[in-house]
């Protein structure tokens, strides 16, 4: 259980809570009694054990690889730790639905066992930048976007499965099935006859048609796809079986305990945000940064740079989305190599290494004293799908210090955030309230520098891991638990606080935010972005 000091705050130090929920509850009540600490939160199920990072293959320089085995292990022991640590009832648990990686795919055997030695292919993965270029000439672009409501991105499956019939066609053509993550997950687990998958992770494929929800027939034609080669699409909170002996045997669930379709992971955190109506829109700074606002018709993007998919409901309803490549991770980067002192001493002083940063970019005032940071440090994604984009400092001179650079990180994520909202309301969007789930919402500094960009309303949801919640909400309305997602929401959405936009600050980040994108364009149109990535890859 952490808990967190106003920022600036020298007299309260960050720290964690442990104990029975009893022993939590009332130490938690015991801290919020001091005026210095802003909140406690108090969610059983996260603290259970350790998160742990699970990595990825790079064989060659763009290609990205991830042992589906591992992950499913995971999934495994992670179950068994709920179950046997939590102190819950396993008769009492009613359903159990997933919210899953997306963009990873596998390809299966007629008997079910996953070629290439069990490796899938990671959304992060770009080998196949010769077949985007074939998908572009012989599709075209606009034509693929009114299909999909995608641009065409490494991202999505479509491109890397080109890649394999040209580069593995042995492999290729012992592929029964084309799956991502969740299709296989949910075959594991549960006593499921078939491979199913939901529409808001079908819509990230590539291959789906985004306004009747079914697999498109003339791209399937144009890569090659048969039909049967695909998962059935069935609705998020879709009853698919129960759980097997096997899975019961190892992790503690009751056998024949509901197992449902979730929903991809932003979609399930767009839910566990209450983002199922216009005018919302939530934020999620986690390793990436990702953006979903709900739409009730499937409205493309004039522009075509924002993604139209699928939302994780029942009954159809979209969502627009964008992504980033890099957020959290700017910030992880800039903590472990430039404030890396910050880390090294964090044993001794048992404060967190970001609290500390954060103190000191908390002195520095918006917009950094005229610096800016570009995020891109593993390309761009929305709204300039540029994987040669890279990051960096613009504007340094002998009078910023380490602050005005933490400051610079923060703003900067934002200001590739506001680039997204940007192209929402380019789309018709009216948005009324911004809601912020991840890690970032730790930082009361980065909170208010994300209200004071946007221009709008900020919340902080309570519970800050949206795609879990998202998650078991589905798997509640499957089981049914709650009638239906609207319901959940009500009884499981709560908001813990809101950040005002400071009018002053958002006119000085409106000049910086723009002086953001002309210096990315410049860039760009100079040839630079090309020369640098050429120039790495020698």
């Amino acid at each position: 259980m952490d808990y967190y000091p106003t920022v600036g705050d020298p007299t309260v130090e960050a720290g964690r809570l442990h104990g029975t929920v009893a022993e939590i509850a009332q130490e938690a009540e015991d801290l919020m009694a001091l005026p210095e600490v802003r909140g406690v939160m108090l969610l059983a199920y996260r603290f259970v054990g350790d998160s742990e990072e699970y990595s990825c293959e790079y064989p060659h320089p763009g290609w990205v690889d991830q042992d589906i085995n591992v992950l499913n292990q995971a999934n495994l022991n992670v179950l068994r730790e709920v179950v046997s640590e939590s102190g819950v009832d396993p008769s009492s648990i009613s359903s159990l639905g997933l919210s899953t990686q997306r963009g990873l795919h596998l390809y299966v055997d007629k008997d079910g066992k996953v070629l290439r030695n069990g490796r899938g292919l990671s959304w992060q993965d770009a080998r196949h930048g010769e077949q985007l270029d074939q998908l572009r000439e012989n599709f075209g672009e606009e034509a693929y976007y009114r299909i999909t409501g995608l641009p065409i991105s490494a991202f999505w499956p479509i491109g890397k499965i080109l890649w394999m019939q040209q580069n593995e066609p042995d492999e290729y053509a012992l592929a029964a099935k084309i799956l991502t993550t969740q299709e296989y997950f949910l075959r594991q687990l549960s006593d499921a006859d078939d491979w199913f998958i939901d529409a808001s992770n079908a819509s990230l494929f590539g291959l789906m048609d985004v306004a009747t929800l079914d697999w498109d027939e003339g791209l399937l034609k144009l890569v090659g796809v048969r039909r049967d080669q695909l998962p059935t699409i069935v609705p998020s909170g879709y009853q698919v079986g129960a759980v097997n002996e096997l899975t019961a045997e190892f992790t503690g669930l009751p056998a024949g305990l509901p197992i449902c379709t979730g929903g991809g992971d932003q979609q399930c955190a767009g839910i566990g945000a209450g983002v199922i109506e216009e005018g919302l829109c939530e934020f999620t700074f986690g390793t990436a940064g990702n953006s979903v606002a709900c739409l009730s018709r499937p409205t493309p993007d004039p522009q075509r740079v924002i993604t139209l998919s699928v939302h994780a409901t029942p009954s159809p309803v979209w969502e627009a989305e964008g992504i980033q490549a890099a957020a959290g991770a700017a910030y992880r980067w800039f903590r472990d190599n430039i404030g890396f002192l910050a880390r090294y001493i964090e044993p001794f002083t048992e404060v967190d290494a970001y609290v500390l940063i954060n103190r000191l970019a908390a002195k520095s005032p918006p917009g950094a004293n005229g610096l800016i940071f570009h995020p891109y440090l593993a390309g761009s994604m929305t709204p300039h799908y540029n994987e040669n984009a890279r990051g960096g400092f613009l504007g340094l001179t002998l009078k910023h210090d380490f602050g005005d650079m933490a400051r610079a990180v923060l703003e900067g994520v934002t200001y590739e955030a506001k680039e997204i909202l940007d192209g929402y309301e380019a789309m018709g969007l009216d948005l009324r309230e911004i809601r912020l789930a991840g890690g970032a919402t730790k930082s009361e500094l980065w909170c208010q520098i994300q209200a004071d960009v946007y221009g709008k309303p900020t919340k902080v949801l309570q519970e800050g891991e949206c795609a879990v919640l998202g998650a078991a909400l589905l798997g509640a309305v499957g089981a049914g638990i709650f009638e239906s997602v609207d319901e959940g929401v009500d009884q499981l959405v709560h908001i813990s606080r809101t950040f005002t936009p400071n009018p002053d600050n958002h006119d000085i980040y409106t000049q910086m935010s723009e002086a953001f994108e002309k210096a990315y364009h410049s860039l760009k149109e100079g040839g630079v972005y090309k020369a640098l990535t050429s120039a790495q890859h020698r």
